[in-house]
C-alpha cells in the first residue's frame, strides 16, 4: 500500500515536475467559468431530488463543480494544473483560511478515479457519505471566489 502523502508533499513533488503552470487572472473568464459551473451544480441538486437517481452521475457531476471551483480559486494566484491531486494540494496550501480537509479531497478523488479507471460503480451509500461535505466544501469556495471578484473589482 502507497504511504499517504501529505498536500505539501504532493505540492512539492508536482512542482519539481512542472505540473504547475502559470496562467491568467481574467476576470470575465474566471466570471463565466464560476456561472457555469454553479448551474451545473444546481441541476446535480435537482437531479438529487429526482425518482431514479444515478448517483455515479450524480457523484461526478459534484466532483467536477468542486474541481472546477478549486481551478478557478488557483486562478488568484495566477497558477493552474491539469493534476486533480495537485489542485486540491494547492488549494489547501495557499487557502488555509477555508480550513478544507486534504484527507476529504483524497476521499473524493480515489472515489472518482476507483470509478473513472476501475470501473467501481458509485452506490447511493457512498453518495450520501460524501453529500453533506461536498455541499460545505462548494459553498465555502463559492464564498472566496465572489470574496476575492469583490476585491478586484
Amino acid at each position: 500500500m502507497l504511504k499517504e502523502r501529505t498536500p505539501q508533499e504532493v505540492y512539492n513533488s508536482l512542482s519539481r515536475d512542472g505540473a504547475y503552470e502559470e496562467s491568467g487572472c481574467d476576470l470575465d473568464e474566471i466570471i463565466k467559468i464560476k456561472t457555469m459551473t454553479l448551474q451545473d451544480y444546481e441541476y446535480g441538486r435537482i437531479l438529487r431530488k429526482t425518482s431514479d437517481q444515478n448517483w455515479r452521475v450524480i457523484f461526478n457531476i459534484n466532483y467536477d463543480v468542486v474541481r472546477e471551483l478549486c481551478d478557478v480559486l488557483m486562478r488568484f494566484k495566477k497558477q493552474k494544473s491539469s493534476n486533480h491531486q495537485g489542485v486540491f494540494a494547492f488549494i489547501v496550501i495557499n487557502f488555509p483560511d477555508l480550513d478544507l480537509e486534504w484527507k476529504f479531497f483524497e476521499t473524493l478523488r480515489t472515489i472518482r478515479n476507483n470509478n473513472k479507471y476501475r470501473g467501481t460503480d458509485i452506490s447511493k451509500e457512498t453518495w450520501k457519505h460524501v453529500e453533506l461535505q461536498i455541499d460545505l466544501c462548494i459553498k465555502a469556495i463559492k464564498e472566496a471566489i465572489e470574496k476575492k471578484l469583490k476585491s478586484l473589482s
